[in-house]
Formats: C-alpha cells, structure tokens, sequence
C-alpha cells in the first residue's frame, strides 16, 4: 500500500484528495490545523501547524511509525488574505508567508532525505493561477503563490538526478471555502469569465493530484499544471 501525506486535509481540495486517494487504495495520513477531518480505513489524521518545522517534524515521525516510507507529499495547506495592497501588515506577512510557502518548505525538507535515499517520490505543491499572473488585493497570496512555483521548478531540477518527480497543481476558480465571501452574482460573474462555463470543484483538483503522483505521469516533472477552465491561458 502506497502512503501518501495530504496537508490541510480536512477541508475544500485536500478533503477531497484524501477522499480520492484513500478510495484507491493508498494509505493517507491527513495533516489538519483546527478543523477535524473524517476518519476511515485508510485515513490517518494528524494534528500540524505546517509553518511550525518541529510540528511538521513530529507529524511525520507519527505517520512513517503507523504507515511506513512516504511515496507521495501533497502540499495543500494555504490562506489567503484579501485587500489593498498598503493595508497589509508585517503579520499579514508572515501569515501568507509562512503557511504557503513556508508550509512547502517544511513538508519538502521532512520528505527528501527518505526519498533521496530510496532514490523515488513525488511531491506536489497545490499553487494558483494567480502565482502566476498576480491577482489585484490579493498581492500576498499571489507573491506566496509565486514563491510555490519557483521553489517547485527549484526542487525539479535539483531531486530529478535522485528519481523524484515535482510538480505543482496550479487551480482557477475553485468552489471552496475560498469563496465564501463572494457574492451569487460574482460566483456567476467567475463562472462566465471561464471558458467553460462554471467553477471548478475540489474534484478536479484531485483527480489531477492522483494523475501526477501515478505512473502514467512518469516523465512530468517541474510543471505547474493548470486547472482552470480556461480562465487563464
């Protein structure tokens, strides 16, 4: 049984990538903050502050003793803070900062030396189409994001040598918790700027996860992934 790591599990993509994985069969531990995820046969939950090194230390020790060797990490934790630009602070900051590509940096640095050693792996970094074209009051976010596309084509380049593949999963508009701020009308108004025609579901997101940790994507690596609809091209 492959063991797969899926942070910020319990809630929007990573809920639904925890769902996915462990319906085919892979043993999944789901890293969660503050909300309690589901439990199932093959779901193992773990309290961690992804932008706390130690915690995400002491997560992994706990699900490498219960699941074994980590064949695939899924970086999905992440916040967004929305505003102008001027009226973010320093904790603001670090907040985005240290939890999208912070959260990253600490899975990354507890996954590679196992996965150097036994020369195979996949990491996944859940991004955003708006690390790659910047999003007007969401300047952190986006920065945060851009920061997760450059490490990711970092980590490609530097891991390939040693069998381990990636590879970013980049989403458009995606009807999460994300949106719950908008309006009807500017969940409709979203829905027509996409090409085809409606927001993406949580869904998309994990079947492109599953994708890319399987076999079939055995020469993809270092790619940011576009899920969007077509929002952006």
């Amino acid at each position: 049984m492959q063991h797969v790591i899926i942070s910020g599990g319990s809630r929007g993509i990573g809920k639904a990538a925890v769902k996915l994985f462990a319906s085919k069969g892979w043993s999944v531990t789901c890293l969660y903050n503050s909300t309690v995820p589901e439990s199932g046969d093959n779901v193992f939950a773990v309290k961690c502050d992804v932008s706390d090194a130690d915690s995400v230390k002491e997560a992994f020790i706990k699900a490498e003793e219960r699941s074994g060797p980590v064949d695939c990490l899924i970086s999905n934790a992440g916040i967004s803070v929305k505003g102008l630009a001027q009226d973010f602070n320093a904790g603001d900051y670090r907040q985005v900062m240290d939890t999208n590509f912070g959260g990253l940096f600490n899975l990354s640095n507890a996954v590679i030396p196992g996965m150097v050693s036994r020369k195979k792996g996949v990491i996944i970094a859940v991004s955003s189409m708006w690390g790659q074209t910047g999003a007007s009051c969401e300047a952190l976010y986006s920065a945060s994001k851009g920061a997760v596309d450059a490490y990711v084509k970092s980590l490609a380049k530097e891991l390939g040598p040693s069998g381990i593949r990636v590879n970013a999963v980049s989403p458009g508009v995606i009807d999460t918790d994300m949106l719950k701020d908008y309006s009807d009308e500017d969940l409709k108004d979203l829905a027509d700027e996409t090409p085809l025609g409606r927001l993406g579901s949580p869904e998309d997101i994990a079947k492109t996860m599953l994708f890319l940790s399987s076999d079939e994507a055995s020469f993809i690596t270092g790619q940011i992934v576009g899920v969007n609809g077509g929002f952006l091209i």
